[in-house]
């Protein structure tokens, strides 16, 4: 079981082995953050130094991060740091449970494990990475390095909810569908694809007037946002939902001789009171020009 777990997306926290949660100031925050984004999650004080504190001096920057790391044993209470000092050198520690990584590694089996993951395997490592993404990753920090790995973990995100809804529709789980392509729309409602996935789930659950309203919000928003044209294939989907028409009803199935017999009695009175009216017609008396 790991020591550490860490999470960034979202709501920051540390917390030993579920003792509690470890209280950190901002630049802790920071330097957690920066080693996420490094290969192997270490880099050399200099480097971290330098990058956190690009307004510092040299000297300025190194004091900084000495302070930073002072604040990490304090809040360790005398357990193993969650930033461990090799020499020069500062990594995370390996067995460390990080949100992020575990958000991401699920999502990419799932989408690059496709010949050797079932359909059902992949829906449920997406699933659960996508309960993993609680918010941005340090959504209160805005330097280069945050922002970079923000949208890359955004994206991330977009293409875990459509493929969950793509899986969804092939298993014919339309409502599932539905409700992981609305997630897509709502967050990124320039993603066309997601408007055309959205457009088929709902034409498939029986809702083909949100399909179609789905497809007006479409040409709002890229006319808006973009000043263009729904895509070809968005516009013919939406004109065959257009003029699709409704199934005929089935077929009353005749059961038993009891409702033989309702139907012929049936056909006996159409028959009959067809018959009284052609006679009272005729009964009429003509008017008087």
């Amino acid at each position: 079981m790991p020591n550490w777990s860490i999470s960034v997306l979202g709501d920051s926290s540390l917390h030993f082995s579920g003792s509690g949660r470890c209280e950190l100031p901002a630049s802790g925050w920071s330097l957690i953050g920066l080693l996420l984004c490094r290969p192997g999650h270490r880099a050399n004080r200099a480097q971290l130094a330098a990058a956190l504190w690009p307004d510092k001096d040299e000297n300025g920057a190194r004091h900084c991060l000495a302070t930073t790391l002072w604040r990490f044993k304090q809040a360790s209470r005398h357990r193993a740091a969650p930033v461990v000092t090799e020499g020069d050198t500062l990594r995370l520690p390996p067995n460390a449970w990080i949100d992020s990584e575990a958000f991401a590694l699920r999502v990419m089996r799932a989408r690059d494990q496709r010949n050797s993951v079932t359909r059902p395997g992949r829906a449920k490592l997406l699933r659960a990475g996508l309960r993993l993404y609680r918010g941005h990753f340090l959504g209160e920090s805005f330097a280069e390095w945050a922002l970079l790995e923000r949208e890359r973990l955004a994206c991330l995100r977009l293409d875990a909810l459509y493929d969950l809804a793509t899986i969804e529709a092939e298993d014919g789980n339309w409502e599932a569908a539905v409700g992981a392509a609305r997630l897509l729309c709502a967050i990124e409602p320039l993603r066309e694809d997601g408007h055309r996935l959205l457009m088929k789930a709902y034409a498939a659950t029986g809702n083909r007037a949100l399909a179609l309203q789905q497809y007006r919000r479409c040409i709002e928003v890229l006319g808006r946002e973009l000043a263009v044209d729904p895509m070809p294939e968005t516009t013919a989907l939406a004109r065959a939902l257009a003029d699709a028409r409704p199934p005929a009803p089935p077929p009353i199935r005749q059961v038993g001789s009891a409702l033989t017999a309702l139907v012929a009695t049936r056909a006996t009175l159409v028959e009959a009171i067809g018959s009284i009216d052609a006679a009272i017609r005729a009964s009429k008396p003509e008017p008087v020009p």
